[in-house]
């Protein structure tokens, strides 16, 4: 038995070798603005370990999406729904910050929330007004997960034979820079 209760000091039942080994891949903000064309959502980590983070969607929202591990439905606003997973980060024990956000200043970013928190998987559901294609980057020092979101884009006619794209929210310069 004391064998065992060794293994289980270093790799706690529900949490993981990172989460063992310190503060590498902890979450520790989490930042949403507008940025003028587009909203940006930050994830900001301690350490110095960058997580592998994988972005599915726009897709049309059902309505819900489920909760890791659980498989629990669990209700996100907005028309479309983008999805952030990242592998080798977490934000329990230490995140202390909101995990449902509802942004006012945002144009197309209408929640933001945590969906899942399991053996160093880290998941996040991002509902957005309209499908707009989202670019992910990783940054460092800070370690950072940075999602851009561009602002819809309607198309109007300018001319008979001519079309424009015109942005729907505009600023005159950047607002966010995350």
């Amino acid at each position: 038995m004391v064998g065992l209760a060794a293994v289980l000091a270093v790799n706690p039942i529900g949490g993981s070798a990172a989460q063992a080994a310190g503060t590498d891949g902890q979450l520790s903000v989490v930042r949403i603005g507008n940025d003028g064309s587009f909203d940006r959502v930050v994830f900001e980590f301690e350490g110095t370990a960058v997580p592998t983070v994988s972005l599915t969607g726009p897709v049309t929202n059902p309505g819900s999406v489920p909760a890791d591990p659980s498989d629990m439905p669990v209700p996100v606003a907005g028309a479309q729904l983008i999805r952030v997973v990242m592998h080798n980060a977490f934000s329990a024990p230490g995140y202390t910050g909101p995990t449902d956000f509802h942004p006012t200043s945002t144009a197309n970013v209408v929640e933001v929330l945590q969906t899942g928190d399991f053996e160093a998987t880290l998941s996040w559901a991002i509902g957005t007004r309209t499908a707009t294609t989202p670019v992910v980057t990783t940054l460092t020092d800070p370690v950072r997960v940075v999602v851009d979101i561009p602002h819809a884009v309607v198309t109007t006619t300018v001319a008979p034979t001519t079309t424009a794209k015109v942005p729907v929210a505009t600023a005159a310069a950047p607002a966010f820079t995350g």
